[in-house]
């Protein structure tokens, strides 16, 4: 399901999704991410960053970024909220990865959005959890959600 997804979206943006070289995986690594979303990216790295509506999908450079420099992905992916995408007002789309004995997979994983607008920097683990707005039981659904937008 997600590959037919992912090749829709590049028909529709015109982006192309590109095998991740080593080191942008050495890289992504970095965030400490599941196996599951090593793959996603590994696999499926867009050559650019693209829209689709109001959404932006990020390459794994844009991910890292989003992460580890901007806001609010820098300060709510310390407490494991790992920014993917955003809309055009900036707020940002993560994989809430945030519980502990949970065994995370793209299917298992909720997607939450984050008000860019928000000081997370001094929240902590407990109230940045309470500004997580849950868009999506799973990437799949959010995809799908954003490109039944689009119609």
């Amino acid at each position: 399901m997600l590959k037919d997804l992912m090749t829709t979206i590049s028909h529709i943006t015109g982006v192309e999704f590109v095998q991740a070289s080593k080191e942008e995986i050495a890289k992504l690594e970095s965030l400490n991410l599941p196996e599951d979303f090593t793959n996603y990216f590994s696999q499926y790295n867009a050559t650019r960053e693209f829209d689709l509506g109001d959404l932006r999908i990020w390459s794994i450079a844009d991910v890292l970024m989003e992460n580890y420099e901007l806001v609010p992905g820098r300060d709510v992916s310390k407490h494991k909220y790992i920014v993917f995408a955003s809309n055009s007002l900036g707020d940002a789309y993560c994989f809430d990865l945030s519980k502990e004995g949970i065994e995370y997979t793209l299917d298992n994983t909720p997607i939450v959005k984050f008000d860019h607008e928000e000081d997370y920097e001094i929240m902590n683990k407990q109230q940045v959890s309470e500004y997580a707005e849950k868009s999506a039981d799973n990437l799949v659904m959010f995809l799908q959600d954003e490109l039944k937008e689009r119609d």
